[in-house]
């Protein structure tokens, strides 16, 4: 237990590996466009690719793990990891690269599920949601520096070599689990049959509910957050690359504060408060929109108060899977990991077919609409301040 700090840095690392490669082919589309001779709309089937990847390798290639120890399956999940990116920087064929970052996409949510099960075991009760917010900063981290990164390294040395730097970060991650990770967490094996239970009990649906819509709410403005800037609020191009990093620096700030605060209030009201300044939030951007000092603030705040609730839905995760689905814990959290993604994926659709049909002006109003139902479910469970005596006696 004393030597939890060390083993979540090692976590941490590879949650900042995940991310980077998740967020990095924002910054080199137009290079692997260029490096494959083909258009834009293939090129972007490797964002995709990988999208799919993590939401089909949550439940799926959690289920092949669930067999090991935790220590093995988070070696297993980053060794493929690294290897899926190490044959990226090799590959000088498109649909190789395409299979292996569909490979790494399935390891992303698979780690996910790893790593916060095994931080509800290693972490004391009372800092487990502030050690999972430390987790998941890494892969804050990764979304104020993935793409500039992959833009950077891409643009001097061509966009493999981003691979090829992930890949070596990967292996000092894997090297660190190895050392710090602790070698006898029991595993809790799981098979296919075990999904449906995952889905059996309507406190659970709720769960995957308020995962999708709070965690997809700001994709909705997000993905076309710089249109908005520049069409809209009348900043440069250039000026929106140092706006975005603000936002990721507040992301970071509001995951770690999120983190706290569901150690002292509980995850059901964090997210209710949370929740409930977040609508606020995306409302006030069609009042902002047009001044340019008030939309960063607003862009500031979006960032804050969208990252300070992954705290908060994991722990409600963790909880509600102790509670109704004790035997098959990974399975139902895996679901939920792959709720995240569904949520991301969801809202960039919605975000896309209001900026073609309305306009861009209205994506905030929609991203308000779209975290409505994660709210409404949050305030139909019962108060739960989450009970660490129940998790005393399940470790008992």
């Amino acid at each position: 237990m004393q030597n939890h700090k060390k083993a979540l840095f090692a976590l941490a690392l590879s949650a900042f590996c995940m991310g980077v490669t998740e967020f990095v082919m924002a910054g080199v589309l137009i290079d692997v466009q260029h490096y494959f001779q083909i258009d834009a709309k293939t090129a972007g089937y490797l964002t995709t690719l990988y999208a799919i990847g993590v939401v089909i390798g949550a439940p799926i290639i959690s289920i092949i793990l669930s067999h090991f120890y935790r220590h093995t399956q988070l070696l297993i999940n980053l060794g493929v990891f690294a290897l899926a990116n190490l044959i990226i920087f090799f590959s000088n064929n498109f649909y190789l690269t395409a299979l292996a970052r569909f490979i790494a996409g399935t390891q992303h949510g698979v780690f996910f599920v790893i790593a916060t099960l095994a931080i509800s075991t290693i972490v004391p009760n009372e800092k487990k949601s502030s050690a999972l917010a430390i987790m998941v900063t890494g892969l804050t981290v990764a979304l104020v520096t993935g793409v500039p990164l992959g833009t950077f390294v891409g643009h001097y040395f061509g966009f493999k070599f981003i691979f090829l730097l992930i890949f070596c970060i990967t292996m000092f991650a894997f090297a660190g689990v190895w050392h710090m990770m602790p070698k006898n967490l029991i595993p809790n094996p799981t098979s296919l049959k075990n999904l449906a239970p995952a889905f059996s009990h309507r406190n659970l649906l709720k769960t995957y509910t308020i995962t999708l819509c709070s965690c997809g709410a700001q994709f909705v403005l997000y993905t076309y957050l710089q249109k908005l800037l520049v069409d809209v609020s009348g900043f440069k191009i250039q000026s929106t690359a140092y706006i975005l990093l603000l936002y990721g620096i507040c992301a970071i700030c509001g995951n770690l504060w999120g983190g706290k605060m569901v150690d002292k209030k509980g995850a059901i009201f964090s997210l209710r408060l949370i929740l409930s300044i977040q609508i606020l939030v995306f409302l006030s951007f069609l009042l902002t929109m047009h001044i340019q000092v008030l939309i960063i603030l607003n862009i500031a705040l979006m960032g804050f108060f969208s990252f300070s609730t992954i705290p908060a839905l994991k722990m409600l995760s963790i909880t509600k899977a102790k509670r109704h689905t004790y035997k098959i814990i990974d399975s139902t959290i895996s679901v939920n990991e792959a709720a995240f993604n569904v949520g991301i994926a969801l809202a960039s659709f919605i975000g896309g077919f209001v900026l073609a049909n309305i306009g861009i002006e209205f994506n905030a109003l929609f991203s308000s609409l779209f975290v409505l139902p994660a709210l409404i479910f949050s305030l139909m469970f019962a108060k739960d301040k989450i009970n660490f005596e129940h998790f005393k006696k399940i470790k008992k």
